[in-house]
C-alpha cells in the first residue's frame, strides 16, 4: 500500500490473531510470526522498480529491522526480494540479461547506513549488507557508506567493524601520531575493498567554554542505615543544576539543553523548578525530549522547539534532533554504563547547531558529576576521601579526552595527544516474539511509563490488574528426546539429599552423577540454555480475578490505546492486552488456562547459584516474605541479566515465586 505522504492518514484498528479456544477453560497462545519491516520494504521497492513506477527510490529502515530467524539466517535475506524478478532463489545467482535490464534504468545502487554504533545491530547489519551487495556489483555503481561521527580512525573501523561477533560497550583508546586535522581523508582496504575514510572534526561554535560541577559527600559508614544520603547526594546535585539554569535563563537570550539520563529524575527536577517559579509551563518555557513521547507531543516539540527556554533530554530522544536556538549544554554525568554513556555525552554536546549566526558565537558547556566518600573509620576518612577524588579525576580526563577527540581529532592527557573512542556494543536479536513475551513487553511499557507519569493512577492501576491477572504460571521444560539430561529445577532438589553423602565418600563419586544439562556459571548465576528444548507455560487465571479486574482492566487498556497522549509504543503494545481480556471474557463462568508452547535457539533459564545451598530458606522467604513494590526479588534478577547480556523481555510475568526464584529469557 503507497500513500501519498501530504494526506493525513487515520489510525488503522488495532488487532492480531494471537490466541485461538482449544477447549471450554483452554486458550492457546499460537507462534504466527508475520512480514516483518525489512520484507515489506523490500516488497515494495520491487513493486516500484517491476512496474517501471520510477528510476529514482529512496528508502528508509531502522538497523533495528536485522533480526535473526529461528534457522539460523537473518531478515536482510529479504533484500533479495528487491530483483526477484531477475534472482533464481534455487541456485543463489543473479540472472544475468534481466538484472542487466533494470541496470540499464537505475545505474547506482547506494547504501548508508547512519550511525551504525547507535545500534548494538549496526555491525551486523553492515557485514550482511556487504555480502548481499557483491551479487550486483558487477551490473551497478555499489556503494556503501557509513555515517558515523564517532569512528574517526582507521584502526577502529577494522577493530570494531570488520568482526560482527557479540561484544559490550567499550572504549577505544590509543596515542594519537598527529596532533589532529579538522579535516581529513585517507584511503584503504576494508573488507578486501578499497575505501575512504573522511574526517570532519569541528563544533558549531567560536569559542566553547567548559565547566564542571562537582559534588562530594563524605560519611561513616553505618550497618542498619538505609541510604537517604545518596537522596541527599542527589538533591544537592539538582540544586547545582537549577540555580545554573535560573542564572542562564536571566542572563543568556540563547535555549538551554539540559541532559539528564534518568527519566524519573528529569521529572522530579520539572517538578522542582514548577515550584519555585510562579510560571513555568509544558510548550511556553519547556519541553521534554525522551523515547516515550507521544505522537502528539512530538507534534508539539517541532511546534515550540524554537520558541521555548528550556530543553530537557535523555539520551534516548537525542538522536537526529538538532535545536538550533541552544547556546548552553547542562550534562549530568551518569555513575552506570560509562562506555555507553560517555558516548551519548558526546552525541548530545552536538545537539545545538543549526543556526548560521548563533553558531559563530561563544557557547557553553557544564558538566555534572556527583559522588559519594564511604570511610569505615575517622583513621580512614582522608584515604577514602583522596580515593574519591581521584577516581573523579580519572572520569573527568577520560570525558574531555572524548569530546576532545571529536572535535578537534586528538584530545590532551598531560603532554600526550591520545584518541579515546567510546563505541556501543555488538549484538543482535532473535526475530519473532511469543505471546508472553509480547504480554511481558506491555508491562514493561505500563511499568516505566508510570514512573514517569507519577500522577496518572492509571497506569499503575493496569500494570497491577494485568500483572496479577497473569502471576499465577507454571512453567515446564521437556527435554530432546535424542539428549536427555537432568534438569537443574530437579536438579535442585536432589542436590541436598545425594551430594553430601557422595562427597564424603569422595569427590570422585560425582563423576557417577547422571547427565545433567550445560550450565554456565556467570557471577552469582546459572545460565541454562534449552534452545533444543520446548518450554511450555500455563498461565491460571481464576474465575474471581477474572470477574474482578477484566472490565476495569479492559476499560484502562482502551482508554490508554486510544489516548494520543500516550507514547506509540505503550499504545502499539495494548492491543496484546485486549486481545487476552477478550479471549478470557468469551467464558466467564470457568477458571481459564493460557497455555503456550514455544522452541527458541535463544532461550535460556537463569536462577541464582545459592538456590542451589539454600533451598529451605529460600521456599520460606518466598512463602512468609511480603515483598516491597521496590524490592522485588524478581527485579533484582531481572537487572543482573540485563548486566551481564542484551536481553529482550523477561518471563515470567508476575513477582511471587513459590519456591525459588528464576527467569527465562532471550538473547541471541
Amino acid at each position: 500500500l503507497f500513500c501519498d505522504s501530504r494526506e493525513k492518514q487515520t489510525q488503522a484498528k488495532m488487532s492480531s490473531h494471537n490466541l485461538t479456544r482449544k477447549t471450554e477453560d483452554v486458550i492457546q497462545a499460537k507462534s504466527s510470526v508475520g512480514p516483518g519491516v525489512m520484507a515489506s520494504m523490500c516488497e515494495a521497492i520491487h513493486t516500484v522498480i517491476d512496474e517501471q513506477m520510477s528510476n529514482q527510490i529512496v528508502a528508509a529502515v531502522s538497523i533495528q529491522s536485522l533480526k535473526k530467524t529461528q534457522h539460523g539466517g537473518d531478515t536482510l535475506k529479504h533484500f533479495q526480494k528487491i530483483f526477484k524478478s531477475a534472482y533464481n532463489s534455487s541456485t543463489d545467482l543473479v540472472i544475468s540479461n534481466k538484472i542487466q535490464e533494470i541496470s540499464q534504468r537505475i545505474k547506482h545502487l547506494f547504501i548508508m547506513i547512519d550511525e551504525i554504533t547507535g545500534d548494538d545491530s549496526g555491525v551486523e547489519f553492515l557485514n550482511t549488507i556487504t555480502t548481499e551487495l557483491k551479487k550486483y556489483q558487477r551490473f551497478f555503481n555499489t556503494k556503501i557508506i557509513v555515517a558515523d561521527a564517532s569512528i574517526v580512525d582507521k584502526n577502529v573501523i577494522e577493530q570494531h567493524l570488520k568482526d560482527n561477533s557479540p561484544e559490550p560497550d567499550k572504549i577505544f583508546f590509543r596515542k594519537a601520531s598527529s596532533t589532529g586535522v579538522p579535516l581529513s581523508w585517507e584511503e584503504f582496504s576494508f573488507k578486501k575493498q578499497n575505501a575512504i575514510l573522511i574526517n570532519a572534526n569541528s563544533y558549531p561554535a567560536k569559542a566553547l567554554d567548559v565547566g564542571y560541577r562537582l559534588v562530594i559527600h563524605s560519611q561513616k559508614f553505618v550497618e542498619d542505615r538505609l541510604k537517604p544520603e545518596q537522596d541527599d547526594l542527589v538533591k544537592k546535585l539538582d540544586s547545582e543544576i537549577i540555580q545554573d539554569i535560573n542564572r542562564l535563563c536571566l542572563e543568556s537570550e540563547g535555549q538551554l539543553l539540559v541532559y539528564i539520563q534518568n527519566k524519573k529524575r528529569l521529572a522530579e527536577l520539572i517538578a522542582k523548578l514548577q515550584q519555585k517559579r510562579e510560571k513555568f509551563e509544558k510548550y511556553q518555557d519547556y519541553i521534554e525530549v525522551h523515547a516515550n513521547i507521544s505522537d502528539r507531543d512530538k507534534q508539539e516539540i517541532q511546534k515550540y522547539q524554537n520558541t521555548v527556554k528550556i530543553i530537557f533530554m535523555t539520551s534516548s530522544g537525542s538522536r537526529g534532533l538538532s535545536f538550533p536556538r541552544v547556546k548552553h549544554i547542562l550534562v549530568d554525568i551518569p555513575h552506570f554504563q560509562v562506555e555507553n554513556n560517555l558516548m551519548e555525552i558526546i552525541q548530545v554536546i552536538y545537539r545545538g547547531r543549526g543556526d548560521r549566526l548563533l553558531d559563530t558565537q561563544d557557547k557553553q558547556l557544564i558538566f555534572y558529576l556527583a559522588e559519594r566518600v564511604t570511610y569505615y573509620d575517622d583513621n580512614s576518612q582522608e584515604l577514602s576521601l583522596q580515593e574519591s577524588i581521584l577516581s573523579i579525576l580519572n572520569i573527568l580526563l577520560i570525558l574531555k579526552a572524548a569530546v576532545m577527540t571529536r572535535i578537534r581529532g586528538v584530545g590532551v592527557i598531560g603532554r600526550e595527544n591520545y584518541l579515546i573512542i567510546p563505541i556501543g556494543g555488538k549484538s543482535v536479536s532473535a526475530a519473532g516474539e511469543t505471546f508472553s513475551y509480547q504480554i511481558a513487553n506491555l508491562l514493561r511499557e505500563l511499568k516505566q511509563e508510570s514512573k514517569r507519569r507519577h500522577s496518572d493512577i492509571r497506569l499503575k492501576d493496569t500494570y497491577k490488574q494485568l500483572q496479577q491477572l497473569v502471576s499465577q504460571t507454571d512453567f515446564c521444560i521437556y527435554p530432546h528426546p535424542n539428549n536427555p539430561q537432568t534438569s537443574y529445577l530437579s536438579l535442585q532438589q536432589s542436590l541436598e539429599k545425594e551430594f553430601i553423602p557422595r562427597i564424603s565418600q569422595g569427590f570422585h563419586q560425582l563423576l557417577d552423577w547422571e547427565n545433567i544439562a550445560t550450565g554456565y556459571l556467570a557471577g552469582s548465576l546459572v545460565i541454562i540454555p534449552i534452545k533444543n528444548q520446548k518450554l511450555e507455560e500455563n498461565y491460571k487465571i481464576e474465575l474471581n480475578k477474572l470477574l474482578t479486574l477484566s472490565s476495569s482492566l479492559k476499560f484502562n487498556l482502551t482508554t490508554i490505546k486510544d489516548n494520543s497522549s500516550y507514547p506509540e509504543n505503550l499504545r502499539f503494545a495494548t492491543r496484546h492486552g485486549l486481545e487476552l481480556i477478550e479471549k478470557l471474557t468469551e467464558q466467564n463462568d470457568k477458571t481459564q488456562h493460557l497455555e503456550q508452547y514455544s522452541q527458541r535457539v535463544d532461550q535460556y533459564y537463569a536462577l541464582p547459584l545459592f538456590s542451589f545451598l539454600s533451598r529451605q530458606e529460600m521456599e520460606t522467604y518466598f512463602h512468609q516474605q511480603e515483598e516491597t513494590e521496590d524490592k522485588m526479588f524478581r527485579d533484582i534478577l531481572d537487572i543482573y541479566i540485563r548486566y551481564l547480556y542484551a536481553v529482550g523481555n523477561i518471563l515470567p510475568l508476575g513477582n511471587q515465586y513459590a519456591n525459588f526464584p528464576f527467569v527465562i529469557f532471550r538473547s541471541y
